[in-house]
């Protein structure tokens, strides 16, 4: 098995043709591969198209459901960085907020979010990542960090008013958050 493992990583790794990634693929399902980090070599390889993917995503998180949280942040990740702005945006955008669904307190994701936000043009995914960011941070963990990112993000494009109440509540959250670690 370790074998055939490492033959599957290496297609993985160095192939470019998708036809030989999605049988690789499928014989690591069929292998009951269970370890997300040799799929993240797949979803990272830059021979697969957008649609390519989201369809091993979405496969990867159906087989294994564990793992959701991890995938979509990889997945989310793959997407920030290619360059068929704006629509890898929003398809990082999807996938960190699906993150954050699979685990609502946790924070990453949202900073991630927030990380995506762009201060030279006015993009509609700026006002997503900030509705979602802003109704979803009451369930984090950490929201001090969220808060700070939010207070930095408004100082970055002029609102002085929304910049201190964030900085006000990333204040008064932190003090919280030492408080419970004491």
């Amino acid at each position: 098995m370790k074998e055939a493992l490492n033959k599957i990583e290496s297609i993985f790794r160095n192939s470019t043709s998708p036809d030989f990634l999605f049988d690789a693929f499928q014989e690591a399902i069929k292998l009951k591969t269970t370890d997300p980090e040799i799929f993240k070599i797949l979803l990272g390889n830059s021979a697969l198209s957008t649609d390519e993917i989201k369809m091993f995503v979405e496969k990867l998180i159906k087989e294994f459901p564990q793992h959701a949280y991890d995938l979509s942040i990889w997945a989310a990740k793959i997407f920030e960085h290619k360059d068929d702005y704006p629509n890898s945006l929003e398809d990082a955008v999807h996938y960190y907020k699906r993150a954050h669904n699979y685990k609502p307190n946790s924070f990453e994701p949202l900073l991630s979010l927030l990380s995506l936000n762009n201060y030279e043009l006015d993009l509609p995914t700026n006002k997503v990542i900030l509705e979602f960011v802003e109704t979803r941070i009451s369930a984090a963990q950490f929201k001090s960090k969220v808060y700070y990112a939010l207070a930095e993000l408004y100082k970055k494009i002029g609102d002085k008013q929304l910049e201190v109440k964030y900085f006000a509540l990333a204040e008064r959250s932190a003090e919280l958050e030492n408080n419970k670690d004491q």
